[in-house]
């Protein structure tokens, strides 16, 4: 399959690599869309915080905003998966750690981040291997679009809880403003402005845009394009 590889900062290319299989617990989906952000284009300007640490290295395989379809099981995982839509977590903690067992898997010492840390490879390609337990269904009503935007979405909507601001109050939205998506105040497609293919993705992680794609701050890619 083709995937999208950071070899080294500002180096980049679509290579075939093998596709992936599940392995016990996991699936493997189809990648409709996958979202761009700040912390791919790190990854690709050398600057991420993990490449310094040694929980990241290139090559990597970036992406953890994304959408998809369950297209293949393995042991241990309900059949019924199979065709659904998804998107799934980021953070894929230990499970058996006592933070992964109170729900704090985002903060286990050695958590895996799709795309991001420990080398798990990320959704700029054409399938994805992820953990069952990490899915995240999603309804007919919900596009693909709407797929890759929930981690975002969720990541907004977990800063509004924190922040104790209750529906009603007043805010100041900075950036993309999926404060709102989550709240269902707005239809946040309007924030991608554009959709394009794996070949896109490096002038895109330089900041490359084009005039047509207006100010919308979310860049897509279709890796199926």
């Amino acid at each position: 399959m083709r995937a999208f590889v950071i070899t080294g900062p500002g180096r980049a290319e679509v290579r075939e690599v093998p596709a992936p299989e599940p392995g016990p617990g996991e699936v493997v989906a189809d990648v409709e869309r996958a979202g761009v952000c700040g912390t791919d284009a790190e990854f690709f300007s050398g600057r991420m915080e993990y490449l310094h640490t040694g929980h990241a290295h290139y090559p990597i395989r970036i992406g953890h905003e994304w959408s998809g379809v369950v297209a293949a099981v393995g042991g241990g995982v309900d059949p019924a998966w199979l065709g659904r839509r998804v998107t799934g977590d980021t953070m894929l903690g230990c499970g058996h750690c006592g933070r992964c067992a109170c729900g704090r898997q985002h903060l286990c010492a050695d958590r895996y981040e799709i795309g991001i840390r420990n080398g798990w490879p990320g959704a700029l390609a054409g399938r994805l291997r992820v953990p069952a337990r990490a899915l995240q269904p999603l309804p007919d009503a919900v596009d693909p679009v709407l797929g890759a935007l929930v981690e975002p979405g969720a990541n907004a909507l977990r800063a509004v809880r924190a922040a104790g601001l209750a529906p009603g109050e007043r805010l100041l939205v900075i950036g993309p403003g999926t404060e709102l998506y989550a709240s269902g105040a707005v239809d946040p497609r309007p924030l991608v402005a554009a959709t394009v293919g794996l070949d896109a993705a490096a002038a895109v992680l330089a900041g490359g845009r084009r005039p047509e794609w207006g100010a919308a701050p979310k860049i897509h890619i279709d890796p199926g394009a």
